[in-house]
């Protein structure tokens, strides 16, 4: 095993292993023999758990032969492709065990790579992600990842190399906390930080892909962003989107009010006309679209205060009061002190 590694360094642990899939029939009979070889050795308990996204290509006949020969393996099959995202949710829900790992079909992530992200997270973590530092990809693919894994973390203030690396283990109490629906798998590590759960990476190999075709694209990139300002306003604008717009708002009414200043003073001491410049348009619809914003921003705020939930917060610990006494032993402590009959 990599690093080792043996059960005992691991003595006690119980896992549940998540596989989301879409199309990837050829990988799942070898990802499910590796991962089960490397489970038996690090593991006393362990559940591998397949979601299929709405495959056509038959993958679940191989899913059910799977789980028919292995007490190991369960497996989820959607009437349609729903996303990535609910595969998880679907997946993680079923989950039995406190520790989850989640990981691609394909078999890019390499199974003998998961005793070390499990090792990180018995460091004291609630969230290990993987680092693919040396990815086996097209070379566009790896850049535009580099790109966005910098401007996630530049604009979230969560310092991960691979944010968008599929292979990671969490503590239950992680999922239980963070809602995944949409494209919001991607920013599981944002969501959690957010929550104050404790984020860890390690280096892990990264395999090229042997089957199929990388379903990565222009459409993914325009999802990932808008998902990306979804996860922002979720997380740090929650309770104050007026901070939001109306950052937004004072700086685009502001530019077009130096706009429009800067206008009036050509006219009253350069005496130029006015009726023949674009920029007095741009100005003004800078500053209506500003004061918008601001509104916008001022009705947010009054939905977030109708529909504020009772505890945004998340517990980690707390102490137990010892000295709570039952309220029928409370009053019969009170009956017997007070030398009456009754209260």
């Amino acid at each position: 095993m990599a690093d080792g590694m043996n059960k005992d360094s691991h003595q006690g642990l119980s896992i549940s292993v998540v596989i989301p899939l879409l199309n990837e029939r050829p990988t799942l009979e070898p990802l499910y023999h590796r991962l089960a070889d490397v489970l038996s050795e690090m593991a006393d308990r362990h559940e591998i758990i397949f979601v299929d996204d709405g495959s056509t290509d038959n993958s679940v006949e191989v899913l059910r032969n799977l789980s028919r020969l292995n007490p190991d393996v369960e497996y989820i099959r959607f009437r349609r492709n729903f996303g990535k995202s609910a595969a998880l949710a679907a997946g993680i829900c079923a989950s039995k065990y406190n520790l989850v790992a989640t990981m691609d079909a394909d078999l890019q992530d390499i199974p003998e790579e998961l005793p070390k992200i499990v090792q990180k997270l018995e460091e004291g973590y609630d969230l290990v992600s993987g680092w693919r530092y040396q990815r086996h990809d097209k070379w566009t693919r790896r850049v535009a990842s580099r790109m966005y894994n910098w401007v996630t973390s530049m604009l979230t203030g969560v310092r991960l190399h691979d944010i968008n690396c599929g292979f990671k283990c969490y503590r239950k109490e992680v999922l239980n906390e963070v809602m995944i629906y949409g494209e919001r798998h991607r920013y599981i590590p944002v969501l959690a930080s957010y929550r104050g759960f404790r984020l860890g990476e390690v280096q892990i190999n990264h395999a090229s892909r042997m089957h199929g075709e990388s379903r990565y694209g222009l459409g993914r990139v325009f999802g990932g962003f808008f998902s990306l300002l979804t996860v922002i306003l979720m997380t740090r604008y929650t309770n104050k989107p007026l901070h939001f717009f109306g950052m937004l708002g004072f700086t685009l009414a502001g530019l077009g009010s130096a706009i429009d200043a800067y206008l009036i003073l050509a006219r009253i001491f350069f005496k130029q006309w006015l009726s023949n410049r674009p920029l007095l348009i741009i100005g003004t619809m800078l500053m209506i679209v500003g004061v918008q914003l601001i509104i916008f921003g001022l009705l947010a705020e009054m939905i977030a205060f109708s529909y504020r939930r009772e505890h945004d917060y998340s517990i980690l610990e707390k102490s137990e009061d010892s000295r709570a006494i039952p309220l029928e032993a409370a009053r019969e402590d009170l009956r017997l002190g007070s030398g009456d009959e009754g209260w």
